[in-house]
């Protein structure tokens, strides 16, 4: 049986695990799952090569920034699991930006390249 000391510990313990601080930002959000996007990965390419990737996609392309963390992190792992680089000069896959004006929010949509295909 625990102390009553002990339990305390324990509970604030807890209670540290269970506060994650979600990321603010879209290069935060990539950070945050890079170990999710390494599982997805094929062993060809490095987790890390896949999160300079990224970071450079949202570097290049502003506006990924505004995408809604779902939409962007989902589209992301699309990419992985293919084993595909997105937005570079390769062509085989694009991350794009898309205003849903329904929704009023940008989401980020992922689109296979024709070299992709190949």
């Amino acid at each position: 049986m625990t102390q009553p000391n002990q339990t305390g510990m324990i509970k604030k313990q807890k209670a540290s695990v269970a506060v994650k601080e979600q990321p603010t930002t879209i290069k935060g959000w990539i950070k945050s799952y890079e170990g999710e996007v390494a599982k997805a990965l094929p062993s060809v390419m490095t987790p890390e090569r896949f999160t300079r990737i990224a970071l450079s996609a949202v570097s290049n392309t502003p506006e990924l920034a505004n995408c809604t963390p779902g939409s962007f992190i989902g589209a992301l792992l699309n990419a992985a699991q293919l084993g595909l680089e997105p937005n570079t000069p390769l062509g085989q896959a694009y991350l794009i930006p898309f205003k849903n004006n329904r929704k009023g929010i940008t989401e980020c949509t992922f689109q296979i390249g024709y070299k992709g295909m190949l």
